[in-house]
């Protein structure tokens, strides 16, 4: 409070003496409200995965901890979903006074959402920010089909130099497999099919009825820049990366060469292809160098010609990829729905590395899940199935420990069917740069890694989100007959030359044993501590 001068007024001697008074005690009040210490408690609040519909409150307390009155003039809530219903502004906080309120958190969305609450006052320290976070969750009520493991597949297998996987998957995809636009339509109205008849008897043989066709790689003869060098690959020749030459930049133009090559490949294959892919990573100018106006005119005619002859054919949008800049997809897919792409697919498509290289964990693959679906939200293809068509770590020269590989591919399979994500085909099964699942020697740990989760999920319901308490993650699921699983690793822990560091866990008392990813089955009693690591496990009660 402010002293004032004995001698301003006392003794009273006139009505300007008191007006000063009067003046002084306000300008006393101003300087109390607009000083002090205001603090929350918590600073930061966490509201985990909630069912979007559904919603999750937490308390937050304000504290003025001096002793004058502060006025909180305005709170900002900041990220879709978060809400503040109970605190009005201005606010008036006597010193030393308390006051709580709730925060609400009812997610939109199928993301993960980090925000924050902006308290504005007249403290010295304002403005003051309580991070908010929660994540979105559409919970996925269906089993796990098997065509959700999906693979592509190395073009040695084409010729036996490698052999057919040894392990069970449901859907083969043929990119890089010698059958790309410019490998089979070699000039104008001559077509060479070839190689792709003997990946469709490979694949009836083998019991793999689903086959998912990826369209790229313009003949030089077909090619708007026959000579573009951007484009030069193993399997790309010069101006593969261009836009046919009869569609211009604005989407006009006849577009017949591509026409009849989608028309020819669906009638030779209608029935044994039920999957076509409209483009191969076109946010790569060496993939795609043309406009989205002139993609989005393809999609356009390779949908309705797919459709005409083949009513039950399935058809994707291009597949953009997040792998490193400037390869995105949240800056590529919007443009190209902006551009009127949503009209022309069934199925969203995205491509989903995770680049150990650059520090990235196996569980940034829900961030690349995120990235689609806010890409799609308010599209015509908000509501389609979400995949992933290509996907692993990026080199195997950036994870070369075969446990850390292992424990990778676990966890992006478990992660993105919690994200909705489908269908996942790894890349490559008999490549040896990348992802690789095979090796002369035998399977690797990967390859058994995919194995076990193969037998861990298929048939099996989610029970509820797949939620991480610190760096431990669970996910939970039952199966038929009364089987509760739950699968939990350590995000933490790590592995080098064979070892690998792990933590205490005591899993529900309902489960009694749990099976590793290289298959061995190791039971306990109950309230026993396990060791969890980097490696996710599978506890069962049976």
């Amino acid at each position: 409070m402010t002293k004032l001068p004995r001698s301003a007024c006392f003794p009273p001697r006139t009505v300007n003496c008191w007006a000063v008074v009067l003046i002084l005690l306000v300008l006393s009040l101003f300087a109390n409200v607009a000083s002090g210490q205001l603090v929350a408690d918590p600073m930061s609040l966490n509201f985990g995965t909630v069912a979007v519909g559904k919603s999750q409150n937490q308390v937050f307390t304000l504290t003025n901890r001096s002793s004058s009155t502060l006025k909180v003039t305005h709170v900002a809530v900041i990220g879709a979903g978060f809400s503040l219903p109970g605190l009005t502004t201005p606010l008036l906080l006597s010193p030393h006074e308390k006051a709580s309120f709730e925060v609400i958190f009812a997610p939109q969305s199928a993301i993960t959402i980090n925000g924050s609450l902006a308290i504005i006052s007249k403290a010295t320290d304002s403005p003051l920010h309580v991070t908010l976070s929660g994540t979105g969750w559409i919970p996925v009520t269906s089993k796990v089909p098997p065509r959700f493991f999906g693979l592509d597949v190395h073009p040695k297998v084409l010729n036996d130099r490698i052999p057919w996987p040894n392990i069970t998957f449901g859907s083969l995809r043929l990119w890089n497999t010698l059958t790309q636009w410019n490998q089979l339509n070699t000039a104008a109205g001559t077509y060479d099919w070839t190689n792709l008849d003997g990946w469709l008897s490979l694949a009836a043989q083998n019991g793999v009825k689903d086959v998912l066709y990826v369209f790229g790689n313009v003949p030089p003869w077909a090619s708007s820049n026959p000579g573009d060098q951007l484009c030069t690959s193993q399997d790309a020749p010069p101006g593969s990366c261009d836009p046919p030459y009869d569609v211009n930049p604005d989407g006009s133009g006849t577009d017949q060469v591509w026409r009849d090559f989608v028309t020819a490949i669906v009638t030779h294959a209608a029935g044994r292809i039920r999957y076509w892919e409209v483009w191969n990573e076109p946010d790569i100018p060496s993939e795609w160098n043309g406009t989205d106006a002139q993609l989005v005119r393809m999609a356009k005619d390779a949908y309705t010609i797919i459709k005409a002859l083949d009513p039950t054919a399935t058809v994707t949008t291009p597949t953009s990829v997040n792998s490193a800049p400037p390869k995105s997809i949240k800056r590529w897919l919007p443009g190209y729905l902006a551009a009127g792409g949503d009209a022309y697919a069934d199925v969203v498509t995205f491509h989903g590395y995770v680049n150990t290289g650059m520090g990235q964990q196996p569980e940034n693959i829900t961030k690349t899940v995120d990235d689609v679906t806010t890409a799609i939200a308010g599209s015509a293809l908000s509501s389609k199935p979400i995949w992933n068509t290509e996907g692993a770590w990026t080199q195997d020269s950036n994870l070369q420990e075969p446990d850390l590989q292992a424990a990778l591919l676990a966890r992006i399979y478990l992660l993105q069917w919690f994200k909705g994500v489908s269908r996942f085909y790894w890349y490559q099964y008999g490549n040896t740069d990348v992802g690789t699942m095979w090796t002369p020697a035998g399977p690797n740990k990967a390859e058994i890694a995919y194995g076990q989760v193969y037998d861990w999920l298929v048939g099996a319901s989610l029970s509820g989100p797949c939620t991480a308490s610190g760096t431990v993650w669970t996910c939970t699921f039952t199966k038929v007959g009364g089987i509760q699983e739950q699968v939990v690793w350590d995000a933490s822990k790590t592995c080098s030359n064979g070892n690998c560091t792990t933590s205490g866990y005591t899993p529900d008392s309902v489960y009694t044993q749990y099976t590793d990813l290289e298959g061995n089955v190791t039971t306990f009693s109950p309230g026993t501590r396990v060791h969890i690591g980097a490696k996710p496990i599978l506890l069962a009660n049976q």
